[in-house]
């Protein structure tokens, strides 16, 4: 796999997947009831956009530089950003918080965490980022595995995310897979699946 997500942290790619994501994330948690979320291709989880690999492409100045210090914004995108400031002081944009961070920031006591990431060094770096927290757990595996290996949860709600860089012919056909399999195992699973037109 040669897709790093550092390269394109923050891009309007990310703005749109990240700001509805977070959304459903928070209609999830308008029942009392703990669910779970699943990212199938977690990546870091947090992305400094002045390093070194942010810097050669500049994606994220497309993206979510558009929209920071704005007071413009509608609610979906306010929120978003709001999430993003989080991670970074009252004026600078320098970081830049994966969908693994987005949603980490809002959960509570009773929801809990799987992210799978296959890259070796991407996994350990995110492995160490939530290393404190025993509500989630980090797995260097295939993303595409997630349903039958962690389906269905205890919590009997889960949101899950199908998130692949779709470098390989046939990435629509495995998520297509996947979502079968998901259903079969927990149908009440709410699954988003990025899929780039």
């Amino acid at each position: 796999m040669n897709y790093r997500h550092s390269y394109h942290a923050g891009n309007h790619a990310d703005v749109f997947k990240h700001a509805i994501l977070l959304r459903m994330s928070q209609l999830m948690q308008r029942k009392e009831s703990p669910y779970c979320y699943l990212d199938s291709h977690a990546g870091t989880a947090l992305y400094d956009l002045q390093g070194e690999a942010a810097g050669k492409t500049g994606e994220y100045l497309d993206g979510i530089a558009r929209l920071w210090g704005r007071d413009d914004l509608p609610p979906l995108l306010s929120d978003y950003v709001a999430s993003v400031g989080v991670q970074n002081g009252a004026a600078d944009l320098r970081y830049y918080p994966g969908s693994p961070q987005l949603i980490a920031q809002g959960l509570r006591e009773q929801d809990r965490m799987i992210l799978s990431e296959l890259h070796p060094a991407d996994a350990v770096t995110l492995r160490e980022h939530f290393s404190s927290d025993a509500r989630i757990a980090v797995h260097e595996r295939d993303g595409y595995e997630l349903a039958k290996a962690f389906l269905p949860v205890a919590e009997k709600r889960a949101l899950w995310l199908l998130d692949p860089p779709f470098e390989r012919a046939d990435d629509l056909e495995r998520c297509l897979t996947a979502i079968q399999v998901a259903i079969q195992r927990m149908r009440q699973t709410v699954i988003a699946l990025w899929y780039p037109i």
